[in-house]
């Protein structure tokens, strides 16, 4: 229930009514600083202090992006249109993403039952793995939602090693 309660309140509302949210967001600045804060507090692995993650200067930065750009619509716009308009490939090859991909996953954001040391493998156990052209998939304890925030030094590592040697 508690890792149903971070997502299940943002996914309902993007997919079925983004534009009535996306509206009031755009009309109040208070509004989507508070709707915006609500998900990385709800979404970092922080400890229970936002500022762990992120600084005051870091949040009023990202919030006021989206205000000056009115871009809070567009960011919410893509959930309802990728549960309207699903992606199917263009084609029949395997792996369907043929791009070398790489995958981070972390701690905070693991499925219920599923723990940092399975996490990988629960993936390549999936539906979903045979899709990609793995190069590189790494599990961390530590991280949530906004990674390069959360564990920066480990994320490069991550970038590093699914890139080193395709230049």
């Amino acid at each position: 229930m508690k890792f149903d309660r971070r997502f299940a309140s943002h996914l309902a509302v993007h997919v079925l009514d983004p534009s009535t949210l996306a509206y009031g967001l755009s009309d109040s600045p208070v509004g989507m600083l508070a709707w915006i804060l609500e998900r990385w507090v709800r979404w970092s692995d922080n400890n229970g202090n936002i500022e762990n993650v992120f600084s005051k200067d870091d949040l009023l930065t990202h919030a006021t992006i989206y205000w000056v750009n009115n871009a809070i619509e567009t960011s919410i716009r893509v959930y309802a249109n990728h549960n309207r308009y699903p992606w199917t490939p263009s084609h029949h090859r395997w792996p369907v993403i043929e791009a070398p991909t790489g995958i981070t996953f972390v701690g905070y954001e693991n499925p219920p039952g599923v723990t940092t040391e399975n996490r990988v493998q629960h993936f390549l156990d999936s539906d979903r793995a045979p899709w990609y052209n793995h190069v590189n998939i790494t599990a961390h304890d530590r991280g949530g939602h906004f990674i390069p925030w959360e564990i920066p030094d480990k994320w490069v590592q991550d970038l590093r090693r699914t890139f080193r040697g395709r230049r």
